[in-house]
């Protein structure tokens, strides 16, 4: 065999293999894309079909006036990158509506607040200091649809009937900050999740 040929066949198998590495990857990676779920703003549409009709264009985000929607960033999403998502770490949802009507797709649509259903708000018991250390009611006591209740050792219990999801309970949980010597516990004691979230 010569040196030339030798080279060649060394050159086509690490291309071969870049080749073969990329498809895979790719692969994963739609398949995971297309498990990703966000909160949307209400109103929204299913998630494909949001998704087809959003054109990034920003506006529910310009509209909301606690700024809890914020555009998803590239390094949380290649395929839903600027669309809308809520982030409670900003303020709440007062389902002010405002985001339905400058929304020029229908890609969120106008809907009756009563029907309205962003999410299920979830306690992290690790997190939530009432279940560690106790003494704390501010979700309960602030929760607009009284959806949070306290337990017999006064910790917060969810009736996912009543709650909207609407965030407030996340955005003025104390846990982060009092916890923030404890660099394992990165989530608040009690979160958001979107309706079709899937656990690890």
């Amino acid at each position: 065999m010569s040196h030339n040929t030798g080279l060649h066949r060394r050159r086509f198998i690490r291309i071969a293999s870049l080749s073969v590495f990329s498809l895979l990857t790719g692969g994963a990676l739609q398949i995971t894309e297309k498990n990703r779920t966000f909160l949307r703003p209400p109103g929204s549409l299913n998630e494909s079909t949001f998704l087809s009709r959003c054109i990034k264009c920003q506006r529910c985000l310009q509209v909301c006036p606690s700024r809890v929607i914020v555009p998803i960033s590239l390094n949380d999403s290649i395929r839903s990158v600027s669309t809308p998502t809520l982030n409670f770490k900003h303020g709440y949802c007062d389902l002010c509506m405002e985001c339905m009507s400058v929304c020029p797709t229908g890609a969120i649509q106008p809907m009756n607040k009563e029907d309205i259903k962003l999410g299920n708000a979830v306690v992290i018991k690790e997190a939530c200091i009432a279940w560690d250390w106790g003494g704390c009611t501010k979700c309960a006591a602030e929760c607009p649809e009284n959806a949070i209740q306290l337990d017999n050792e006064k910790r917060p219990v969810i009736d996912q009937n009543k709650c909207n999801g609407c965030g407030l309970c996340e955005f003025i949980c104390p846990s982060s900050s009092l916890r923030a010597y404890n660099a394992n516990i990165k989530s608040k004691g009690i979160v958001v999740q979107p309706l079709n979230h899937r656990s690890a």
